[in-house]
């Protein structure tokens, strides 16, 4: 070919490419998939090498670059991704665990009005069969599998209630279950939530657990109760809470702050270059909460729940108590890919706090940078990893517990906690990873019925106050 036609022809192929947006390695890269479909000895199917192609993309991103949160959800998996996001899932409402000591699943509680709470199953029952198949000594991912190997529409349970020698038998359907994000202290005799705490009842006590599409109606109808009961102060736990969707979180910051010119920033996003992305901005409403606030936060709380409490700390509205916070402040872009292909969720943004300061910790970052929420130096309390545990241990049960007989089955659990934790501290080591030897005899710490130090912290804030 002469030489001129070879420069045009060569100028041509880069144009193409150019602007067609794809690159040799692209090229490299299908004509790779192409070949190991073809030509590979065990036969894949282009499913399989397109998602272990995404998998592998986005793993670098985990393993190499130090993003943890980017990630890519198959197709089959979506489903469970989408009902995770917006608390929602397929089942009977049943919230158990595996009891450490005896290897068998025990209910802490059914989730209001779902089957399995008009079924009359109730905290601290025993699930003994699924289908005909026996729990005892399965681990807790096992019963799940029993729940989802059978998708009938009714699931035959063998049930022993709790305080009771004979077990019964229940058929109970499987339908869509909302779980609440928002929870108090307690559920009164109608199946309503209990906004107080027992103590004092004058401070009020709000849980949110997650920032699902819900949460902010939920948390509109507790505030709307607090109010009613006269409450003088309140207690907005978002400890153990992973986060949630943005929008919801502001909106719900909304029933705390008053916008002003000077006070209206609730959260940044940036891009890489620190160029922002979005500005979310505070709405008026017409109906705000101005009670005393203490916020109360862990190392568990995180991204949503990160910008939530840096907000009410930045604009001095409560004082927080606990430790600091997780730091997960990047942001995921979620990409639901064409052809059933499964969904993309990208790494593209970090959260920046109305003060200008940085919430996301990056892989090397050290405890002296500005990453995360702190708590007010008047509410730093750390705990140990034990107390952590037995600590939201009895706040499930005293926020959820559903049972007549629900004082007695947590003095029963109480009584057993020490035995709990000290079988964890030598067999499962990684769970608690205390630094005290497992011999020593695990003290719980705080004044009952919570157990709880932080929440005392909270409380003598408040009464100062």
């Amino acid at each position: 070919m002469p030489r001129l036609n070879f420069s045009i022809f060569l100028i041509a192929v880069v144009l193409y490419f150019f602007c067609a947006g794809i690159t040799m390695r692209d090229r490299v890269l299908i004509d790779s998939l192409h070949r190991i479909e073809n030509n590979a000895f065990v036969h894949p199917t282009d499913k399989m090498l397109f998602e272990g192609a995404m998998t592998g993309m986005v793993q670098e991103l985990n393993y190499s670059l130090g993003d943890p949160f980017s990630a890519y959800i198959p197709f089959s998996e979506q489903k469970e991704y989408e009902e995770n996001l917006g608390n929602r899932f397929d089942g009977l409402g049943i919230v158990y665990r595996e009891d450490p000591i005896q290897k068998e699943p025990e209910i802490i509680y059914p989730i209001l009005n779902s089957p399995a709470y008009n079924a009359g199953i109730r905290s601290g029952d025993k699930l003994l069969r699924v289908n005909g198949k026996e729990t005892k000594g399965l681990a807790f991912h096992e019963v799940s599998e029993l729940f989802k190997t059978n998708l009938n529409p009714k699931v035959e349970l063998d049930i022993l209630p709790y305080g009771k020698t004979e077990p019964v038998e229940l058929s109970v359907s499987r339908v869509p279950i909302f779980r609440d994000s928002v929870e108090g202290d307690g559920i009164d005799a109608n199946g309503n939530r209990i906004f107080h705490l027992a103590d004092h009842p004058k401070i009020a006590y709000l849980r949110i657990t997650s920032f699902s599409n819900r949460t902010a109606r939920e948390v509109r109808v507790a505030l709307k109760q607090i109010s009613e009961k006269n409450a003088q102060s309140l207690i907005l736990d978002l400890r153990d809470n992973p986060g949630g969707y943005v929008d919801i979180c502001v909106e719900i910051a909304g029933f705390f702050l008053q916008p002003t010119p000077e006070q209206n920033i609730i959260v940044s996003t940036r891009f890489r270059n620190g160029a922002d992305k979005t500005v979310y901005r505070l709405r008026q409403h017409t109906q705000i909460c101005y009670l005393p606030m203490v916020v109360l936060i862990d190392g568990e709380s995180a991204s949503a729940a990160e910008i939530l409490s840096a907000a009410l700390q930045d604009y001095s509205r409560a004082i927080l108590v606990g430790v600091r916070s997780f730091g997960k402040g990047t942001v995921q872009e979620i990409v639901h890919l064409p052809l059933n292909s499964g969904t993309l969720q990208l790494t593209d943004t970090s959260y920046w706090r109305p003060s200008n300061k940085n919430i996301h910790r990056n892989r090397d970052a050290q405890e002296s940078d500005s990453w995360g929420v702190s708590p007010d130096p008047e509410g730093q309390l750390p705990i140990s990893n034990s107390q952590r545990y037995a600590t939201f241990q009895i706040r499930e049960r005293r926020s959820n517990c559903i049972s007549e007989n629900r004082e007695l089955l947590l003095e029963d659990f109480l009584r057993c906690l020490p035995d709990e934790i000290r079988h964890l501290q030598t067999s499962q080591k990684k769970i608690l990873n205390e630094t005290n030897s497992p011999e020593e005899p695990f003290i719980l710490q705080g004044k009952p019925p919570y157990h709880d130090p932080q929440l005392d912290k909270a409380v003598e804030i408040l009464e100062q106050h």
